[in-house]
């Protein structure tokens, strides 16, 4: 009877150890098949609960614990006080970050070793995904470093005010930060403070770093978290650093083009002082000498010398012209008398006369810039351009246009002449620096400023600011 027996039973352990098996399959398929790298901690520790426990010997009774990385996931039906257990260390990149526990009470058994080597089985590819995840959190926090320094230096590049590249620092920093939707920050420099939209007072938890333009301190910049958030420093202070600094080339080239501007401006006034105060006046006196010999050689009855004594003084007459309109365009009195509008249909006049060509100043309604410097700088720019326009691409027709529209200020500039490519091989390194100075006026407007080539011929120098 008993040998009968025998094959039987062997027959059930058999099929048992099958089921087993085929549990242990499902289980490891089932967790593995859903640990995408997408999904967060707490959701991989419920599926693994959701297939492992049903895999046990006694799923209706058993529980699970996950401890990894400092923090705790327990199965549904958990209660504290299970000292009956099987575990399995949990190790990333060859450190130590926590373990996965399974519970039964006290008066059940485990089935060891079957039960362990599907433990072990799991903690293996939790590990596994958990490194992954790391790697692609590293990852993607430092694409989110790159995206934000890109993006910041991009925006510096069109050499925007102040004012805007701080707003510019804000939106593409805060969202490179751990918790972008709690996150704020602020940015002081040279004695004016700058904060993000969502900035309050009383944060204390804060990294910062200090803004330094030519060896000298200027401000700072700061992020701010509530005070029960962590920083992934030096992740995020390494990053602030780089913010800090970029925004401290910036400070010093555009200090660099506001000291050239300068240069400029302060070079162009005292030639037209000197022409009109000194030279122009000595002209004159000429002028007026050689009148008065012409009048005394006249009455001595020498009339060829005569002609000769008038011809100097209206030379010098026209000279006397000539030094008044180059005075006027270096030193451009109706800036302030009469303003912009002013200021530029004048300009187009002395040219038009100067130059014997069709210059047009169009304003078909009123501007008004209260800012003398952004007035001055708006100017400096349509005379530039003009110029180049007839020096280098001798050009027979310009006209100056000045427009607002939508709270944008528009300044063209167009000709009809041959543009600025043949000026750089005849004239060398001359019409680059007007054009670099002309950026910088433009930069320090806070302006776009464009070089254009039309297909029908001729150039466009075109400039768009937001009104002020």
């Amino acid at each position: 009877m008993d040998a009968a027996h025998h094959p039987i039973d062997e027959h059930a352990n058999a099929g048992q150890a099958l089921r087993e098996r085929l549990k242990e399959i499902t289980c490891l398929y089932e967790i593995r098949r859903g640990m995408g790298p997408e999904l967060s901690v707490d959701n991989v520790c419920r599926q693994i609960f959701e297939h492992l426990i049903p895999a046990m010997q006694f799923p209706e009774i058993a529980t699970a614990v996950i401890e990894i990385d400092g923090r705790r996931f327990t199965s549904d039906n958990h209660g504290e006080g299970r000292k009956h257990e099987l575990y399995s260390k949990i190790n990333a990149n060859n450190e130590l970050c926590g373990q996965l526990r399974v519970f039964y009470p006290e008066d059940k058994p485990f089935l060891v070793p079957e039960e362990q080597r599907l433990i072990d089985a799991v903690a293996t590819d939790l590990e596994r995904w958990f490194e992954r995840k790391q790697i692609d959190e590293a990852l993607s926090e430092r694409l989110k470093e790159i995206t934000c320094l890109y993006e910041i230096r991009r925006g510096m590049g069109l050499e925007l005010s102040v004012d805007n590249v701080c707003q510019q620092i804000f939106e593409h920093l805060i969202p490179a930060m751990q918790f972008p939707e709690i996150a704020t920050a602020m940015i002081e420099l040279d004695g004016r403070r700058f904060t993000s939209d969502n900035h309050d007072q009383g944060r204390k938890h804060e990294l910062h770093s200090k803004i330094n333009a030519n060896n000298e301190l200027c401000g700072q910049l700061r992020v701010f978290y509530p005070e029960d958030k962590p920083f992934l420093v030096p992740e995020e202070q390494r990053l602030i650093d780089a913010v800090a600094t970029d925004l401290e080339r910036w400070l010093e080239r555009k200090r660099l083009e506001q000291t050239l501007v300068s240069i400029a401006e302060e070079h162009q006034r005292s030639i037209g002082q000197e022409l009109h105060d000194n030279l122009g006046q000595q002209i004159a006196a000429i002028g007026y000498q050689a009148k008065a010999l012409e009048k005394r050689i006249s009455a001595s009855g020498s009339g060829d010398v005569a002609t000769i004594a008038a011809s100097i003084a209206t030379q010098a007459q026209v000279a006397v012209m000539q030094c008044k309109q180059l005075a006027q365009g270096l030193l451009p009195f109706e800036l302030e008398t009469n303003g912009l509008m002013g200021a530029l249909r004048a300009f187009a006049s002395r040219v038009a006369i100067t130059y014997k060509i069709t210059c047009d100043f169009v304003c078909k309604s009123e501007v008004v810039i209260k800012d003398k410097n952004f007035a001055l700088n708006l100017y400096r720019i349509a005379q530039e351009a003009t110029n180049n326009a007839i020096r280098h691409g001798r050009a027979r027709q310009v006209t100056i246009s000045l427009f607002s529209e939508e709270g944008m200020l528009h300044l063209s500039i167009r000709d009809d002449g041959s543009g600025f490519a043949d000026s750089k091989k005849k004239w060398g390194a001359t019409p680059g620096m007007g054009i670099k100075i002309m950026q910088y006026r433009a930069r320090q407007l806070g302006a776009g400023l464009e070089f254009l080539s039309h297909p029908e011929g001729g150039m466009e120098v075109r400039l768009a600011m937001r009104m002020v």
